[in-house]
């Protein structure tokens, strides 16, 4: 039967070849009971791959910034002596960030915490000593195990930069190289993100978000969705909350994988309920109207959504004023004008956003003549004609008249009787969806407008 070490191995293959048989020849001993051995080949896997790290890194600090000669010198040719590399490895670990002198012991491997990350090594680093050179201690099953514990929680912190900065370069990197890329290195990547970044993995994705925008100067489309996959649906719940966190700040970036991830919406809310009156319910009301197509049918999704489940936080007056167009190239589905309806969006949205095609004064009617006049007109086929709707479109029935009739002997008015001709072929499409009884309890229509109902309505 494995052990829980060999299938976390074999999950992620953090270790090279030459490492990886070092390990498995480990993992015979622990089970036969040769305990010091386990220990020692373990401890042997570990060491080279930080060693491989350095020497196949391609990243440098700002100390070996175009100095490779340099670089190759105090780093890498000591790490290739067959006699000098572990003790070589042991003062890079050890090296001090920021040393008195400028020298090659400037510490490389940059770690959170510093003292902490060298007490931890130099613990094993002793335990190691007590094995190969026989010394008096205990080393049994249990010291095999807290190794591989310790292996497991931060083999991720050993990389050139440190893991903070190695890890936002590394993904950016394979990225860059995603088509050539084995898939078993992102797998290996998102745990060692989910290791160093386990308490600020927002910070993480913030930082390579930013990064990655201005190379890529797009974040997600149909092509590089599958790159995104296993971090929004990660495994990781660290993982998955820090890079939702950090696309709630940007409208675009929440928008933008919204269509491709929809749970993020809900996963959002979960993890900050205001973020929906605080952020979506003012990206909402400043949508971006011009982009038609998917875009806008990406809004009534949302929207239907926060109607849906909750509704009591988002405010639909608020969010119904914005541009008309966002009506194009949708199509609604029975469930989603069920929602929509129940909350009279249409409505609003006619009222509201829409409120100029009931303005007929001369610089709202000469602002407003042609297509504009006329985009409001598809939202009729799914509104509701209410007490209120009626209404308005009476007084702007009344007031149209009243400047027909001023201006019957100008040339003036051609735009007003356009007008009224739009609302009259409305009533009459819509004819059988206006309740009569609603005439009776209505006081001061206009007489023409009541009629012209009534006689359509026959």
């Amino acid at each position: 039967m494995k052990l829980q070490i060999e299938k976390w191995v074999d999950k992620l293959k953090p270790f090279d070849a030459n490492a990886e048989e070092l390990f498995r020849e480990s993992v015979i001993c622990y089970k036969i009971g040769a305990y010091k051995s386990a220990f020692l080949m373990s401890y042997l896997a570990f060491k080279i791959t930080i060693k491989d790290r350095i020497l196949n890194c391609t990243y440098r600090p700002d100390l070996y910034q175009g100095k490779d000669a340099e670089w190759q010198e105090n780093i890498l040719k000591p790490l290739v002596d067959d006699d000098t590399w572990e003790k070589h490895l042991n003062q890079i670990i050890e090296a001090d960030p920021n040393p008195t002198s400028r020298s090659y012991s400037r510490a490389i491997i940059l770690f959170e915490n510093r003292e902490e990350a060298k007490n931890e090594y130099n613990y094993w680093k002793n335990i190691r000593n007590k094995c190969a050179h026989a010394k008096k201690g205990t080393i049994d099953s249990s010291t095999v195990e807290c190794f591989w514990n310790y292996v497991q929680d931060n083999l991720s912190k050993f990389y050139v930069l440190g893991g903070k900065e190695y890890l936002v370069e590394r993904l950016l990197d394979y990225y860059k190289y995603r088509d050539i890329e084995d898939d078993q290195n992102k797998i290996l990547l998102i745990n060692d993100i989910n290791i160093v970044f386990k308490h600020d993995s927002q910070d993480f994705f913030s930082k390579f978000l930013e990064r990655f925008n201005s190379s890529v100067h797009f974040v997600i489309n149909a092509h590089n969705a599958d790159f995104w996959k296993d971090i929004v649906e990660s495994q990781f719940e660290s993982i998955q909350e820090g890079f939702v966190r950090s696309i709630m700040r940007d409208s675009n970036y929440f928008i933008s994988f919204y269509e491709h991830f929809p749970q993020i919406l809900n996963l959002a809310v979960s993890l900050e309920r205001r973020f929906i009156k605080d952020s979506l319910s003012k990206w909402m009301g400043n949508w971006f109207g011009f982009i038609a197509g998917r875009r806008n049918t990406i809004f009534w999704d949302i929207l239907c959504v926060l109607l849906k489940d909750y509704s009591s936080e988002i405010d639909i007056n608020e969010t119904s004023r914005i541009d008309l167009s966002i009506i194009r190239g949708v199509d609604f589905d029975d469930e989603k004008l069920e929602v929509l309806k129940k909350h009279r969006v249409f409505n609003k949205f006619i009222l509201r956003s829409g409120s100029y095609f009931f303005a007929v004064d001369f610089d709202s009617i000469g602002r407003n003549t042609g297509s504009r006049e006329r985009e409001v007109i598809p939202w009729f086929e799914y509104a509701e004609w209410d007490e209120e709707m009626l209404l308005a479109m009476n007084r702007a029935f009344r007031e149209l008249n009243r400047r027909i009739e001023s201006l019957r002997n100008s040339m003036y008015g051609s735009w007003e009787i356009t007008r009224k001709r739009i609302y009259c072929e409305l009533i009459q499409t819509y004819k059988d969806r206006i309740d009569l009884t609603l005439l009776e309890t209505l006081d001061d229509l206009e007489d023409e407008f009541k009629e012209l109902i009534m006689g359509n309505a026959k």
